[in-house]
Parts: C-alpha cells; sequence; structure tokens
C-alpha cells in the first residue's frame, strides 16, 4: 500500500505543484506586496523609512517602495536571483528528521482532566535538552518568548547539555550578542524570527530590528510566518500555503538586501482553522499536516533549509489511544515518515497540548516512544499496524489517495486567489472572513 515504492509515479505531480506555488508567491509579492504599516508608540508614529531604504537601495528596482499605497513590491527575476543562491548542503540537519517545537506558554503537569499549568522555567529548558540528549533528537529548539528573562540563559542551559543544532527566539540585542558569542564558540544556533503580520504587513519595528542586527553578523535564522486560513489568510489549503510561502520569500528578500550569505531557514506555518469569530484550529488534521508538506516539499525544490509543523494535536488532553500516545499525532507520524517524501525538518512532532499552547513532558516521552516506534518499521512492519486499526487504516489510505493526486486537496484557484489576497488587503482590513470566498470555501469535512 505504501507509497515509497511508487514514489516516481506521483512526483512530476507534486513537482508541477510546488512551480505553481513559487510562481503564484512571486505573483503575491509583484502584485500586492508587503505592506509597510502605521504604527504608533507612546503618542508617536513609527518610523520604519530607513528599512524600507536598506530593503529596496541597490536592487536595480528589483525592490520598489509605493509612497501611495505604502507597499514594498517585488520583481519576480529578483525573487529568483535570491532563490538560485540558496543551498542547504552544509546545513548540519539531515533530511526527514523529526525533533521539538519549543517549550509553549505554558507547562502541562497531570493526566487527563485533572491536570495544572505552570509557567516555564530554566528547569524545563534543562529538562528539555536533557530530553533531547537522551533520545538523539537531530535538534533542539528552546522559544523563550514567554520566559523574558530568561533569553541569555536559555543559550548555555541548553548548549552544556546538547551539542548538536539549537533553535532560539531572541528580542533584544543581548540575545543577539549571546547567539554570536555561542557560534564562535563552536555551536550552530538559529535564531527565529517573526517580521510580518499576516496577510503580508511588516511587524513591530523592534522585532524587525533585531532580525536586522541577526542577518548583519550572519547568524543563520529561521523565518516564521502563520497565517490561519479564513482569518488572516485564505480559507483553502493551496491558498493559505500560497500565503505563507510569499511571505517567507518577501522575508528571504529582506535578508539578502541585508547581508546574502546569512543562512535563512524557511519556517513558514500555514495554519488550518473553522472561520468565524471563534475559529477552532485543525493542526491535527490531515489537511494541516499536507498544506505544511507542501511548503516543505516546495522548500526542497529549492534547495532551501525548511522546517515545518506536523504531528501535533488537537484539544489540552493527553489521551494514550494507540501505541500509548495520541490518534492525531501517530496518524502524522506514519504520514510522514511512510507516505510524504522530500522534506526536511518536522517540528512540534511530540509533546505539545491545547493547539501548541501547552506542553506535556509526559506526552513527549509518549510520543518519542511512537516515533522510534514507527521509524523502526519497515513496509510490512507498517501494513501490519495500520491493518490491525481500521480507522487508522482508513485514514492513511485517504491520505495516500490525496498524495498520489494532489489536486484533490490543493486546488490552485489561477489568478483567483491573487485577487483574493489583493481585496481582502484593501477592502477588508486583511480579515479573509469578511470576503466571500472564505464562505464558498468552507470545507465539508476535516480529515
Amino acid at each position: 500500500m505504501l507509497k515509497r515504492i511508487r514514489q516516481s509515479d506521483y512526483e512530476n505531480l507534486w513537482n508541477r505543484l510546488a512551480r505553481n506555488l513559487i510562481y503564484d508567491a512571486k505573483q503575491v509579492l509583484l502584485y500586492c506586496g508587503v505592506k509597510v504599516p502605521d504604527r504608533k508608540s507612546n503618542g508617536s508614529i513609527v518610523d520604519y523609512s530607513d528599512i524600507v531604504k536598506r530593503i529596496t537601495r541597490g536592487t536595480d528596482y528589483g525592490a520598489i517602495y509605493d509612497l501611495t499605497s505604502k507597499r514594498i513590491h517585488f520583481d519576480p527575476n529578483y525573487i529568483q536571483n535570491i532563490v538560485d543562491q540558496a543551498y542547504r548542503f552544509d546545513f548540519p540537519i539531515i533530511d526527514r528528521s523529526f525533533g521539538p517545537g519549543g517549550i509553549a506558554g505554558f507547562i502541562h503537569s497531570g493526566e487527563n482532566d485533572s491536570y495544572e499549568l505552570k509557567d516555564p522555567d530554566l528547569n524545563h529548558i534543562l529538562k528539555q535538552a536533557m530530553l533531547v540528549q537522551k533520545y538523539e533528537i537531530p535538534f533542539s529548539f528552546v522559544c523563550a518568548r514567554q520566559l523574558g528573562k530568561y533569553e541569555i540563559e536559555q543559550f548555555s542551559v541548553t548548549s552544556n547539555i546538547f551539542s548538536g543544532p539549537k533553535f532560539f527566539f531572541i528580542s533584544t540585542e543581548s540575545g543577539v550578542e549571546e547567539a554570536e558569542k555561542q557560534i564562535r564558540n563552536g555551536h550552530y544556533i538559529i535564531v527565529h524570527h517573526t517580521i510580518f503580520h499576516s496577510p503580508l504587513t511588516l511587524s513591530y519595528r523592534e522585532s524587525i530590528d533585531v532580525f536586522i542586527r541577526c542577518v548583519e553578523r550572519q547568524i543563520p535564522v529561521m523565518l516564521t510566518t502563520q497565517p490561519f486560513s479564513g482569518q488572516n489568510g485564505p480559507m483553502t489549503p493551496y491558498g493559505i500555503a500560497l500565503l505563507a510561502f510569499a511571505e517567507f520569500l518577501a522575508g528571504m528578500a529582506i535578508a539578502y538586501s541585508i547581508n546574502p550569505e546569512t543562512k535563512v531557514i524557511n519556517g513558514a506555518y500555514p495554519t488550518m482553522c473553522t472561520p468565524g469569530k471563534k475559529p477552532s484550529l485543525k493542526i491535527g488534521s490531515v489537511v494541516h499536516n499536507f498544506v505544511n508538506y507542501l511548503v516543505a516539499y516546495t522548500s526542497r525544490l529549492l534547495d532551501i533549509a525548511s522546517i515545518q509543523s506536523g504531528c501535533t494535536i488537537e484539544g489540552d488532553v493527553h489521551k494514550n489511544e494507540l501505541l500509548n500516545t495520541d490518534y492525531q499525532t501517530v496518524r502524522a507520524i506514519i504520514l510522514w515518515d511512510a507516505v510524504l517524501e522530500g522534506w526536511h525538518m518536522i517540528r512540534h512532532c511530540y509533546g505539545f497540548l491545547g493547539d501548541l499552547a501547552l506542553f506535556s513532558f509526559v506526552k513527549a516521552e509518549n510520543d518519542i516512544a511512537a516515533l522510534h516506534h514507527i521509524q523502526s518499521l519497515d513496509d510490512s512492519g507498517i501494513t501490519a499496524l495500520l491493518a490491525n486499526h481500521v480507522r487508522l487504516n482508513r485514514d492513511i489510505q485517504e491520505a495516500e489517495r490525496i498524495y498520489r493526486k494532489p489536486t484533490l486537496l490543493f486546488e490552485r484557484e489561477k489568478e483567483i486567489l491573487l485577487n483574493v489576497i489583493i481585496e481582502t488587503i484593501e477592502n477588508f482590513g486583511g480579515d479573509f472572513g469578511s470576503h466571500d470566498h472564505t464562505l464558498k470555501n468552507i470545507p465539508s469535512e476535516w480529515f
């Protein structure tokens, strides 16, 4: 049943889809571009003019700022030139690597419905580093965004335990200096940044300043873009992948304009959720995993280092349903490891609850055990596992059907999506829930 022995039959379909995504993303950046916001801080307008000059200067009209619309437009040939110079052969994390997604906003402790939430502290960072080291995970990932005062300490705590590549979030000049120091001491450090608010709007000035300092000093950067379907991104799977990838390419172009030698990792995170005032995230669905896979596959085609989200679940409670962990996690691990090909790194694959807001060390160890078990199986072993679980077998068969014919899920909507994105930004303030395209494309089934 499994696809590995028949990969070449479907590779051309995915290649064509990825090429479409690349072309369409360039069109989005040409005709829609990136908005320079009117922001206020302490009653004063925040000035982005020097950033605009750095992005556009010396590009020979590759990047042009429109004073009327306050948008930076990128020429497709300029984007292609940047992509052509990207390479990842020297990146120290091999293909098909599963790893952590960082410490979430709260630590989840307890079982079933009786649990408590704790604020993360240095002990939790230490514990996660030990987890990565113990189970020989290819990379470590620490997010100290919620920790604040531990921005510097997270480096040494993790580096003293784990010697492999490490992802960190930083937001201050001190964090930049510590990352640079760690690199000088022989550690491979990647710092992750969010420089856009979807759709296609520059983020807070402070965030961009820190990003620029990292790029100037040639510290490897991961660019996270996270549009939500039916909210600040198109409702359709292809549409949300397109916006996330276009924002990544724009960020890559900004990095290139500052220092073309800096390594840039694609951390685009297209997030499937329901539309409306009270959206429900669908990050455990097969559709969500496929959308992230499309972005990962496209990056692989362009030889860009890429880390996407997958294998997480919906809900606040950890349930031992299958292989001593959650059903959605096992289903997604099998999907990525036994069906999908051509991806680089997966994050959020263990320990997460509450739509990534909570991290459970109990669930993490259960997830890792399931992950390693599935990776140890050959095709016959996977087939036997599926044969013993009717629901799992049905879902994986449906996922393989989509893999064989991705147009079942990814309709390109040629020329429609570009207009939808532009109209939503210009007429609805970036709220895709107000566009009739969202209402027409609410899916009847979430896998």
